[in-house]
């Protein structure tokens, strides 16, 4: 079967199940010296479609909180709050006067200085644009009844003792059954340049040696940002070591479909 084939199969796949199998296929078909290639292609013709960049999605819902001069509380000692600025200054009067005479040069300077409106709703906000990816996961997790544990620095050691998960730290959820089985484990990445897509990739190497050493433990992954479209030395080494099942936000609800998550649906309480 030559690599062309191969990728077209992959594509073609008719479900995530079926596509995982003929990923984890491509050691067996192919010499070490296409690897790389038809991990790549298929990341490139499978996987990027559904990324987006992250920054492309912001919190509405602080933006009237700048207007009102409540985005940030009050400051200490000297320091002066970033909202006292000249388009917000009397709230959307201000804005309606600018809107209306337009803005002073010395007035755009300050805005360089200082950081527009938008910006300080990034700044304001980065914390949950960080835990973005997680969140989702977490509420499909909660409205599917999926049996998880949210890991971070205060449960590195129930995982371990719990499910002998030993690599520090622990992968973003860990999912396990009614027999408080470890059935998977889900790591959440974003990024959106190449180099740091590059980096984060590294991670799923030491995941996919737990994974192996834990007796092939199915790994996920829920990848966000346009970092990931460089394949190459990015999305398709991910691929690679999950197996092929790595999402995005756009298709998340599919990963339900796919080992070992039709056996854990249900399994706990649904809000």
């Amino acid at each position: 079967m030559t690599a062309s084939q191969t990728i077209q199969q992959i594509e073609d796949a008719a479900s995530w199940d079926d596509r995982v199998q003929k990923v984890r296929q491509v050691p067996q078909r192919h010499g070490t010296d296409e690897h790389a290639t038809i991990y790549a292609e298929v990341a490139q013709r499978v996987y990027v479609p559904h990324l987006a960049p992250d920054f492309a999605y912001i919190h509405e819902s602080q933006f009237d909180r700048i207007m009102s001069g409540t985005l940030f509380g009050e400051p200490a000692g000297d320091l002066r709050k970033k909202q006292r600025k000249p388009d917000t200054m009397q709230g959307w009067r201000t804005v309606a006067g600018f809107a209306a005479d337009g803005v002073s040069y010395s007035t755009f300077l300050h805005q360089r200085h200082y950081g527009g409106a938008f910006r300080q709703v990034l700044d304001a906000t980065s914390e949950k644009r960080g835990n973005l990816i997680e969140d989702a996961v977490e509420e499909l997790f909660i409205a599917t009844g999926v049996p998880y544990v949210r890991t971070g620095s205060h449960n590195q050691v129930e995982i371990e003792k719990r499910f002998e998960v030993a690599v520090r730290p622990a992968p973003d959820f860990v999912v396990f059954d009614d027999a408080d089985t470890l059935r998977g484990f889900l790591e959440c990445k974003g990024a959106n340049d190449g180099g740091t897509a590059r980096d984060k990739a590294l991670r799923f190497r030491t995941l996919r040696d737990e994974s192996v050493r834990l007796g092939g433990v199915p790994l996920l992954a829920v990848l966000g940002g346009i970092g990931w479209t460089r394949v190459n030395d990015t999305l398709g080494p991910v691929v690679r070591d999950c197996d092929g099942r790595v999402f995005t936000l756009a298709n998340l609800p599919e990963m339900l479909t796919v080992q070992p998550f039709p056996t854990l649906v249900g399994l706990t309480d649904k809000p």
